[in-house]
């Protein structure tokens, strides 16, 4: 069957059993619910990605849960495509209450609070699973910084998958393979890792990505595998080095007089079907990874998956300077450290296609 393919990680732009739910288990609060009510209140919820996106899809049905338990006392729903505010502003009008929430990628905001960058420093992780194990445990860090910085709270913490790197020339096995390579990248924060790797990282408009490939404007281009196929760079592009180098975090978000203001009741069911729709998108990017390998390879890509010794030569470049980055945000630094070496020690890099 022919799977459709995700928007959610240009942004940042396995086995689904391999995680430890950090709540209660998905559906375990289905059966309380709460008297009907005469008014029903909309949540309106913004994101960026488009209509039909699974991201979309799937967070509208974890909203529908929500919908049903509190008896049309409240209505979360859905809007994509930036239909209610556009990706840079949409922050800000959580913050404002324009709109009553979203599930958006929070380092796109790193100018507002720098702490929100912190969950997608350079080899914070050593794969995918351990990512997502991580992030649907940062929920009460972020939501402490967005109280503050942004008026609003986090209800849920989701990863949607790593960055690799596509070749158009030649597969990178080694550091050497970098060196002076021009490569491609979305944010300033992947090409900072570039550079570190001793490659040339310049930040280049993604919609350009195939016609830059194609002409040799850049060598290679930092990536997920879920744009990969979107944007056809497999005609272009056929090396795909796999080394997990930058992780992911959309944060499902609500504004915090919102929620405040809610009955606890409404409250304690809106953290729970969050929290387990949370997990459950976490574990299905986690899947999701080794299906798009597939259909790439099917396309033509040849995948490398860097050997953890070389890797490890890798990390010794960027490293350092997360773990500084880490260190300067205090507490929230440390939390997220601490969480991300627990889901390190959990799931090991080991430079192969899949865990055991």
């Amino acid at each position: 069957m022919k799977k459709s393919v995700p928007f959610s990680s240009i942004m940042m732009l396995g086995s689904a059993m391999l995680f430890v739910s950090c709540g209660k288990p998905e559906g375990a609060g289905t059966s309380t619910t709460i008297a009907p009510a005469a008014k029903t209140i909309l949540i309106r919820m913004t994101t960026p990605v488009p209509p039909g996106d699974d991201l979309a899809r799937i967070c509208q049905e974890g909203m529908d849960k929500f919908n049903t338990r509190v008896n049309g006392i409240y209505k979360m729903q859905m809007f994509p495509g930036g239909q209610l505010a556009s990706l840079p502003e949409s922050l800000d009008a959580i913050r404002t209450g324009a709109v009553e929430g979203g599930v958006i990628p929070l380092a796109a905001f790193s100018g507002t609070a720098p702490e929100f960058g912190l969950a997608e420093l350079p080899f914070l992780y050593n794969n995918g699973e351990a990512n997502a194990y991580a992030v649907t445990r940062f929920k009460d860090a972020y939501s402490k910084v967005l109280r503050e910085k942004a008026d609003q709270v986090s209800l849920g913490c989701i990863y949607t998958g790593t960055l690799n790197l596509l070749s158009a020339r030649k597969p990178l096995r080694t550091l050497e393979d970098l060196k002076g390579l021009i490569v491609g990248c979305d944010t300033p924060s992947s090409a900072a890792l570039i550079a570190a790797l001793k490659g040339s990282g310049i930040v280049v408009d993604f919609s350009e990505d195939y016609s830059n490939l194609q002409k040799g404007v850049i060598n290679a281009k930092t990536s997920a595998l879920q744009y990969m196929l979107i944007a056809k760079l497999y005609e272009v592009g056929k090396y795909c080095t796999v080394f997990h180098g930058l992780g992911s975090l959309y944060s499902i978000n609500i504004n915090a007089d919102v929620y405040d203001a809610m009955p606890q009741d409404a409250r304690n069911i809106l953290n729970e079907e969050m929290s387990a729709l949370a997990q459950k998108l976490s574990r299905y990017y986690v899947t999701l990874f080794y299906s798009l390998v597939d259909d790439l390879e099917a396309k033509g890509v040849e995948f490398y998956y860097l050997p953890a010794a070389e890797r490890d030569r890798w990390k010794h470049m960027a490293y350092p300077r997360t773990l500084a980055a880490l260190k300067k945000y205090g507490d929230i630094g440390a939390s997220i450290k601490r969480i991300a070496d627990e889901a390190n020690t959990r799931y090991v890099y080991m430079g192969l296609e899949k865990q055991p």
